[in-house]
């Protein structure tokens, strides 16, 4: 039995990496796609200017490799601080909802918090 035909939204520096890498993750999991496969599914949906980090790694990259580079170029691990300014800055913008302006936070902090725990964001008192 063939396995269904999933497409992985290509990345092209502009949304955020981690979830682009969160959902290739899911989809080789789902698809028991073995490194190889994995390697070129993540190669072929790099798009733009973030494609060029294949070419910078050259012939003997590999899945790890290029995720590390993306990480380094385009990721939030070291960028928590920046995330923390923008988020102590957030206003809601006039015609902005209640709802976006939540969203909007919640992102930024998980952004800012990285290795916290999912209920920073999702805890209601």
């Amino acid at each position: 039995m063939r396995p269904p035909l999933i497409k992985l939204q290509s990345f092209d520096g502009t949304g955020s990496l981690e979830i682009f890498l969160t959902t290739l993750q899911h989809m080789a999991s789902y698809l028991h796609l073995d490194n190889e496969d994995m390697f070129h599914h993540l190669c072929a949906n790099l798009e733009e200017a973030v494609g060029q980090v294949v070419w910078d790694i050259g012939p003997c990259a590999t899945t790890a490799n290029i995720v590390q580079l993306l990480q380094t170029r385009f990721g939030t691990q070291l960028q928590a601080e920046r995330f923390k300014a923008k988020w102590r800055a957030t206003r809601r913008p006039p015609g902005e909802s209640i709802q976006q302006l939540y969203q909007e936070i919640c992102k930024l902090v998980t952004l800012a918090y990285p290795s916290a725990e999912a209920l920073l964001v999702t805890h209601v008192p």
